[in-house]
């Protein structure tokens, strides 16, 4: 009885979908019932769903080589020696998914374990100072993940930009109140520029480490 009126549930609901849909393509789209909306959005969205998870079973290769950004034949040696199978001409995103993982909880200690020799050695300065600069080299990794670290020549071109702007200004004043006006503005826009480039050079010369600008 239950599995009846299920199926009755169904087919109600199929009728009012294939209604909807008739009332759709005589172009009498505005004319929809509540019920028929509902039922319309509700079988797009199955629909969607269910060729999704189609597609997901089908990327071709060359969509996978696209997003991967590597050739062929390295996808192929990368299939092969990792067992993960996006090698065939068609790729089954939900097996490599399950493979990929599959692959990570198989080799967890392995790629959990820090392979660099030179951090297993006998406490020494050096040791300690090459420790140091792996947890800087770390750090700036992750600051420029973040997008906290911006490189010097980023800053310098955002700031002759700045200053291109502040002299398109100084001709607005020179045309208002004479050159005296502009001229206190450029000379302050040299002074910073000097400046600027005074601190960046001593930075360098200094050997300190990549700037972080918050």
């Amino acid at each position: 009885m239950a599995s009846s009126g299920k199926r009755d549930v169904t087919i109600e609901k199929s009728e009012v979908v294939a209604r909807a849909y008739r009332k759709i393509m005589d172009g009498r789209k505005d004319d929809l019932s509540r019920d028929e909306e509902a039922a319309v959005k509700q079988h797009e969205k199955q629909k969607e769903e269910r060729l999704r998870w189609q597609y997901y079973e089908t990327i071709p290769q060359k969509h996978w080589r696209s997003m991967s950004g590597r050739q062929a034949k390295i996808l192929n040696e990368q299939a092969s020696r990792y067992g993960i199978p996006f090698g065939g001409a068609n790729v089954s995103l939900p097996k490599v998914v399950r493979a990929l993982h599959d692959f990570l909880a198989d080799n967890k200690h392995k790629l959990a374990r820090d392979d660099d020799d030179l951090l297993s050695g006998p406490a020494s300065p050096a040791l300690e100072r090459y420790r140091e600069e792996r947890a800087l080299l770390a750090r700036l990794v992750r600051l420029e993940r973040e997008g906290e670290l911006l490189p010097r020549d980023l800053v310098r071109l955002s700031l002759a930009k700045t200053a291109a702007l502040i002299r398109a200004a100084g001709e607005t004043l020179q045309k208002q109140f004479g050159d005296t006006a502009a001229e206190l503005l450029y000379d302050a826009i040299e002074d910073a520029e000097s400046e600027i480039e005074r601190f960046f050079t001593q930075r360098h010369s200094a050997e300190a480490p990549v700037d972080v600008v918050d």
